[in-house]
């Protein structure tokens, strides 16, 4: 009886397991553009969070994930915007400089401002799909924006970003705020930034999440010299 036991926990335990590695096989094998190589740039665009307010620029988790990834990241991160004004200046910042891999995370002002969420959900598509469009990929990070402070208990936007990154094919890292902004040990004052432990949390949990994307991707000749070797 006892070994029967065992045998069925054993069996659930690699049931669950290959539902998640199926889960995370199947988001890296239909990611957008993965093998279309082209572009010159890595770019991460968002917010006050990508762009690093009130840390310094060089503790900001673009610079960080630079640094611990050893490759070139341009910070496109502009404080205050939302997703609407993300969308407004994506030519000049995003699509004129070439991108091959753009990093997103942004969406939390909107929340702020109270914007609808479906409009939200609909500029965040567009500003996905308007940098696919150009054969780049898309990282899209779950921006985790559970504040009790705010109202904010049940993380509606999560859903809301799962389920554009569905439907755009984006590459999904996902709960990368969680624990962050909402622990005091990790986020400033203000309570809706990372201090700069939480960028360092922030930027590792950004770099382990890219690493089987940058395996799989085909490299553009622009980047190739960063190209993660095969071991």
């Amino acid at each position: 009886m006892k070994n029967r036991r065992w045998m069925m926990f054993f069996s659930l335990l690699f049931a669950s397991f290959l539902v998640f590695t199926s889960c995370a096989s199947s988001n890296l094998n239909t990611v957008k553009n993965l093998r279309n190589g082209t572009g010159k740039q890595i770019i991460a665009l968002g917010d006050s969070i990508t762009a690093g307010y009130g840390v310094a620029k060089t503790a900001a988790f673009p610079s960080l994930v630079s640094r611990q990834l050893g490759l070139p990241i341009l910070n496109r991160g502009v404080s205050g915007d939302t997703t609407a004004m993300a969308l407004s200046r994506l030519q000049k910042d995003v699509i004129a400089a070439d991108p091959w891999l753009v990093i997103l995370g942004i969406g939390g002002n909107d929340f702020l401002r109270r914007i609808p969420k479906a409009q939200t959900e609909r500029n965040l598509q567009q500003i996905v799909t308007s940098i696919q469009s150009r054969g780049a990929i898309v990282a899209l990070l779950g921006m985790n924006l559970s504040l009790a402070e705010f109202g904010l208990v049940e993380d509606e936007y999560n859903e809301l970003v799962l389920r554009v990154a569905k439907n755009t094919q984006a590459y999904l890292i996902p709960d990368v705020l969680k624990g962050i902004i909402d622990n005091p040990q990790y986020r400033q004052d203000d309570i809706i930034h990372p201090n700069t432990a939480g960028h360092r949390i922030l930027a590792s949990r950004v770099a382990k999440g890219l690493q089987p994307l940058l395996t799989q991707a085909k490299w553009p000749p622009a980047l190739s010299q960063y190209q993660p070797r095969a071991r």
